[in-house]
Parts: C-alpha cells; sequence; structure tokens
C-alpha cells in the first residue's frame, strides 16, 4: 500500500483525512504548514525536506489554504518537483475560492479532487485532470456516545460567525442561513447553545443573545455536543452547488443526531428530507420543524437513526480515501 504525506496549510480547519488513509492500510504522516511555515522560506524547505527523506512517500496530498500560502506555492510545489513526486491537491473551499486559491495551487499539482462537480470542468479546460471528492465523517470519531450533562441542550450548533463584509461574495450565503436558523431559533427563546468565534462580536451583522453563547469548544468534544443535543443546526456556506456542502453535516449524521440545516441543493443531492435530516428554507419552516421534532421524539429519532446509516453506508473518509486510491494508481 502507499506510503503518502499529508500537507495541511491550514491546521485550524479539517485535518482528518489522515484517518481515511490509515483505515485503507496507507503508511502517513501528516505535514501541517500553517503560516509559520508558508511565511519563511527557509523554515518551510527545512521542514518539508525532513518530513519527505524521512518517510519517502509514494505522493503528496495537500489542501487548506492561508492567503499567504499563494505567495510561497512555489517554493513548495518546486520541493515536491525536485523530490520527483506526485502531487494531489484536495480543493475543499470550491467553488467559492475557485478562482482566487484553488485555481492556481491547482495549476501547480499533477491532480486536483474538488467538493464542487461545477469546477470540474474549469480545472480540465486548464489541463488538469480533476474528480470529485466530497468531505465526510470518520465512525471512529464521528459516533453516538453518551450524554454529556454540559452539552444537553434542545437546540445547539457548532460553527463560526464570519464577518459578512470581510468577503461578502463568500459569506454571504451563511448569513442567510442565520437569519434563516439562527436568529428565529433565538428570538422566540428556545434552549438554544451555540459555539465558535465572534457570535457575541458587536462588529458582526448578527450578534448572539449572550445566554445562547457557549463559548469556543474544546477540540475532541463535538461528538460529546452532537450526541448530547436533540437537534444539531447547520450552517451552509454555498447555496448553489450541487455537491458542495458543509463537512459538519457529515459529522453530525456520524454521531447520530437528529440534523436540522440551512436548505442547500447538495443536502437535498445527497439526503432525502425527512428521512435521513431536515432543512429549512425560512424562519417560519425553522421553527415549525424545531417545535414539531422537540415534541415528537420517536420521529426525531427515527430520522438521526436513518441519517447515521446513510453517512456510514456511503460517505465515510475511507469512501473518500477509496475513490482517491482508484484515481491515482491510474497515474501513478
Amino acid at each position: 500500500m502507499y506510503k503518502v504525506l499529508i500537507c495541511c496549510f491550514n491546521p485550524l480547519s479539517i485535518h482528518n483525512i489522515y484517518l481515511g488513509f490509515q483505515e485503507a492500510g496507507c503508511t502517513v504522516r501528516v505535514c501541517y504548514l500553517d503560516q509559520d511555515y508558508l511565511g519563511d522560506c527557509a523554515k518551510l524547505k527545512s521542514h518539508l525536506f525532513k518530513a519527505i527523506d524521512e518517510l519517502r512517500p509514494d505522493f503528496v496530498y495537500s489542501f487548506g489554504w492561508w492567503k499567504v500560502a499563494l505567495n510561497n506555492v512555489r517554493e513548495f510545489t518546486d520541493i515536491l518537483k525536485q523530490k520527483g513526486l506526485f502531487h494531489i491537491y484536495w480543493a475543499y473551499d470550491d467553488p467559492d475560492c475557485l478562482q482566487s486559491i484553488s485555481l492556481p495551487m491547482a495549476l501547480t499539482s499533477d491532480l486536483v479532487f474538488t467538493t464542487a462537480a461545477e469546477c470540474i470542468p474549469v480545472y480540465q479546460k486548464s489541463g488538469i485532470p480533476a474528480f470529485l471528492l466530497p468531505h465526510g465523517c470518520c465512525p471512529s470519531e464521528h459516533k453516538k456516545i453518551s450524554p454529556q450533562k454540559e452539552y444537553a441542550h434542545d437546540i445547539t450548533l457548532l460553527a463560526h460567525n464570519y464577518n459578512v463584509s470581510y468577503d461578502p461574495a463568500y459569506f454571504s450565503y451563511r448569513f442567510h442561513g442565520i437569519t434563516n436558523i439562527i436568529r428565529p431559533l433565538a428570538d422566540h427563546d428556545f434552549d438554544l447553545k451555540i459555539w465558535g468565534l465572534w457570535w457575541t462580536d458587536p462588529a458582526r451583522m448578527y450578534q448572539l443573545p449572550d445566554k445562547n453563547y457557549g463559548g469556543i469548544l474544546p477540540p475532541g468534544n463535538e461528538a460529546k455536543v452532537h450526541s448530547s443535543t436533540k437537534i444539531a443546526l447547520g450552517l451552509q456556506t454555498v447555496g448553489t452547488s450541487l455537491t458542495q456542502t458543509s463537512v459538519r453535516t457529515f459529522e453530525i449524521l456520524g454521531c447520530g443526531a437528529f440534523h436540522l440545516s440551512q436548505y442547500s441543493p447538495a443536502l437535498e443531492h445527497y439526503f432525502k428530507k425527512g428521512i435521513h435530516m431536515e432543512w429549512s428554507k425560512s424562519p417560519a419552516e425553522t421553527l415549525e420543524l424545531a417545535n414539531f421534532y422537540l415534541s415528537h421524539d420517536r420521529a426525531r429519532e427515527k430520522v438521526s437513526s436513518k441519517g447515521q446509516q446513510e453517512v456510514y453506508e456511503k460517505h465515510t473518509l475511507l469512501h473518500r480515501v477509496q475513490s482517491i486510491l482508484d484515481t491515482v494508481k491510474e497515474f501513478l
């Protein structure tokens, strides 16, 4: 089986794909290349050379980004080319970051996977082999565990309150979700608790009431929250893609939680409404769904059970890695 060097440009974001590679039988080393490395070429080279020489990988799999990374992409990829390594880039922030981040990174790569199927022709037009690779869950991490008293609330959300004015094109649909999902529940005094950054920041377009804010959730406690709540909420950043959806969707369902999200076409592509999860298109629908499922335990538990079964059967990290390996063998 393959030896894989995984390079993560943003350790604060998604970084557990290595679990899927390990489960598939690969030997893996994770090399975190945050802004400290990407802002210092000498440090980057030293760190990367050490990882490559120790592992001697069959290929490199990179993902994530800091904007400063684009200034150092050439240094990163030059090292890989110098070592004769095949480089795969996973563009998990497509389609919104296609032009600004993904395509410049892809042009330095040998193969690209994207979470947005509609971006594949764009890559192919530039001569880049591109394939679909959605997010997924990891059953060893995302599973139902005993409820924890400190996280026991009727409705919860793990997400950040991003600054819409910083990048309106990127965050506008997410704010649409806050308006349709978060605001009506907070305004109607549900037992709602939200963990994440900036929810009580007065500079944001929406400020959550203090009583609903749980602060910053310590890493590794996500399954505790999802297993202790009656309704686990979701926000979507993309409202146009048929395949790009929040990674949190797969993680919540993997934990066997009942999931209520802001609507997106991708949710409807992967799941069945009222069977695997629920989604809402308006504040009124959000309130209707929340009231119904909080008062109908059996209906809620039936949906959450079907949702977990669906992601375990089709959407785990092992499924994703098997897709990667099936593709890679055609190129190596």
